[in-house]
């Protein structure tokens, strides 16, 4: 167990590298935004499992401390946009799905996550 919580702290620390200074609460938004839009897209248990932790562990690593109600709004906000209004075809949605998960965050995020 000690070994995946180092790797998941390796993982969290290349990506912060990777995308510069971003305020924290910007980077959870998009990490959390990144993980609904690929489970939604590719359905990949184990992926999404690790971008959750991920996800938490960035949250502990920083201090950053989100009681449930504010975690159910982001992840609301993101549902919200991923589905659109509610006249919004299956194939709007798949749209919007598609440019989240290959907007640049949502890209390189999901690479690192799927190099171990």
């Amino acid at each position: 167990m000690k070994g995946r919580t180092f790797l998941s702290a390796i993982l969290a620390g290349t990506l912060l590298a990777t995308q510069g200074c971003e305020r924290h609460e910007e980077r959870i938004f998009h990490m959390i935004r990144c993980t609904m839009a690929a489970s939604v897209e590719k359905q990949n248990d184990p992926l999404i499992v690790k971008s959750w932790e991920i996800t938490g562990l960035y949250m502990r690593e920083n201090g950053i401390k989100k009681n449930i109600a504010e975690l159910t709004k982001i992840t609301a906000n993101v549902r919200d946009e991923i589905m659109g209004s509610s006249d919004s075809s299956w194939d709007g949605r798949d749209t919007r799905v598609n440019e989240i998960v290959n907007s640049e965050f949502c890209r390189a995020y999901l690479n690192l996550l799927q190099q171990k």
